[in-house]
């Protein structure tokens, strides 16, 4: 048996932070050790935080998103960063459930809703900011010490972003459906308005060879100034649940994993592979065509 010296600089630092926060060190086998070392380093070499998407607690990674309904302490137990969110798909549901569900898991982030559905009955939505301060006003008096998310979309414009002047941390939804060079010009268009002194999140806008040549080419273009800092994706889970595998242009094939006891955690190391895939090829190593071929990344 060997003692890793360092598993994870995450680790290090939780480590030395205080008694409370340290993370118990334990002794592993020298091939997992090798493993853990190889996999930290390309967590470190990718650019920007990846937050995988999903509900099962038996892979580690570093950054998980989750749906205020399906928030479980053991999704947060696997991940050194969580992202609590609002239920995008029901805007009905409650704020103090979803601030509730960020405080039990003691998430890091928790993503505001988009409106509140009780001032706007025809169900359009209402500009950002008016949905901040709703959301803001609900959070202040919880218990919750997430910090909050602003949700905005498209089109982006400064008399928008003005309103919105003491937010330090967005995520750019609404664009789910759209080409990665639509995607690419509306996430540029919004750092041209907010700037690199804002956090920008991206929010489920998948995982196009233009959108991660994008974001490659910029971190190439200036270290300090990445298109995005982090964005979630949610295929490593939804594609495996469903009996499929991606491909590295993220085209999904189907195969046929096996079923019974204990499945999930075979389930879940194909989760944490395809994540990883996601990681390489945002990361400066990865130097395959496609991304070239996206007319964006410069190798």
């Amino acid at each position: 048996m060997a003692t890793t010296q360092t598993t994870s600089e995450r680790a290090s630092s939780q480590e030395s932070a205080s008694d409370e926060d340290s993370t118990e060190t334990i002794e592993v086998p020298e091939r997992y050790a090798r493993e853990i070392d190889a996999r930290e380093r390309l967590h470190k070499a990718c650019p920007v935080d990846v937050y995988v998407a999903g509900i099962n607690p038996r892979y580690s990674w570093p950054n998980r998103l989750v749906a205020a309904n399906e928030a479980r302490p053991s999704v947060a137990d696997s991940a050194d960063s969580v992202i609590v969110d609002s239920v995008v798909n029901d805007p009905y549901y409650a704020v103090e459930d979803v601030l509730d569900a960020a405080h039990k898991l003691d998430a890091e982030y928790v993503v505001g809703k988009d409106w509140p559905p009780e001032s706007d009955p025809a169900g359009e939505g209402i500009h950002a900011a008016d949905a901040y301060e709703w959301f803001l006003g609900e959070y202040t008096s919880h218990e919750c010490e997430a910090d909050v998310i602003v949700p905005i979309a498209p089109p982006f414009d400064s008399g928008s972003l003005n309103c919105l002047s003491k937010v330090d941390h967005f995520a750019l939804g609404g664009m789910r459906d759209m080409s990665g060079e639509q995607q690419v010009t509306h996430i540029r268009d919004f750092r041209r308005v907010a700037g690199y002194d804002v956090d920008v999140h991206g929010l489920g806008v998948g995982t196009s060879a233009e959108l991660i040549g994008a974001i490659r080419e910029s971190v190439e273009d200036d270290p300090e100034k990445p298109l995005l800092d982090s964005f979630d994706i949610s295929t490593p889970e939804n594609a495996v649940s469903k009996g499929k595998i991606p491909d590295k242009s993220w085209q999904q094939h189907r195969v046929s994993f096996p079923t019974g006891e204990d499945s999930t955690t075979m389930r879940a190391g194909f989760a944490e592979s395809i994540a990883r895939m996601l990681e390489y090829e945002l990361s400066p190593g990865c130097d395959d065509e496609i991304l070239k071929q996206a007319g964006f990344a410069t190798f």
